[in-house]
């Protein structure tokens, strides 16, 4: 499980950094190269979803929780706002 969050937590925040060798750790658990094509359409569809949700302004149905609804935090909001002259 470990092997695959870090997988995903690169390909999420750093999809030009991947390299062939971020497979390695998950065939040395014995993931098949199928196995890791079906993580990557996961996580990728998943970024692909909330890209779209968040360039759209999407919001959460007003049934779900306010806690879940709370607008998200995202490590380099300020520094794309900053670039993006948005503040």
């Amino acid at each position: 499980m470990q092997a695959l969050c870090r997988y995903a937590l690169k390909l999420t925040v750093s999809p030009w950094a991947m390299r062939e060798a971020d497979l390695d750790p998950m065939r040395k658990l014995g993931l098949s190269d199928r196995d890791i094509v079906d993580a990557n359409q996961v996580v990728s569809y998943f970024n692909y979803v909330n890209r779209v949700a968040d360039g759209l302004g999407v919001e959460l149905e007003a049934n779900w929780p306010a806690e879940v609804r709370e607008a998200r935090s995202y490590p380099l909001r300020g520094l794309a706002s900053q670039l993006l002259n948005l503040e």
